[in-house]
């Protein structure tokens, strides 16, 4: 891997990701909380792309990434409340257990991955913060 990817995630998904908290926000106020995650997540997919995946399964990922994203802010807008809390909280809780949210209109295979998707991230949520989950 280039050293370039060792600390960021590739340009490329960089800006993919700089998009996603106004792709998700119901509201203005959704948004910082929305640029947090997108912090969070480019770490993990800096960790997904030092694992030498494929290109394709890097975007199943990123695009999963996306949905889990996607719901954490779709809580955060109904319960207010959630914006004060940790990202790393909002994260753990969305895939509590090792599974994504149900997503509407996605097949049973599409659920399937993205929650392939939690539990990597749950993994690497637990090993960056083993106390999180006490």
């Amino acid at each position: 891997m280039p050293s370039g990817r060792c600390h960021q995630p590739s340009k490329e998904v960089a800006t993919i990701m700089e998009g996603w908290p106004k792709s998700w926000a119901g509201t203005h106020q959704d948004e910082p909380v929305g640029r947090r995650l997108v912090a969070a997540l480019q770490l993990f997919m800096t960790h997904l792309q030092q694992q030498g995946f494929s290109s394709r399964t890097l975007r199943r990922h990123l695009d999963n990434l996306w949905l889990i994203g996607g719901e954490v802010i779709r809580q955060v807008h109904y319960d207010p409340a959630l914006r004060n809390n940790p990202t790393h909280a909002l994260l753990l809780e969305a895939i509590l257990g090792g599974e994504a949210p149900l997503v509407r209109n996605l097949t049973e295979q599409q659920q399937g991955a993205l929650d392939a998707t939690a539990r990597k991230l749950l993994k690497f949520l637990s090993a960056s913060n083993p106390r999180a989950l006490t």
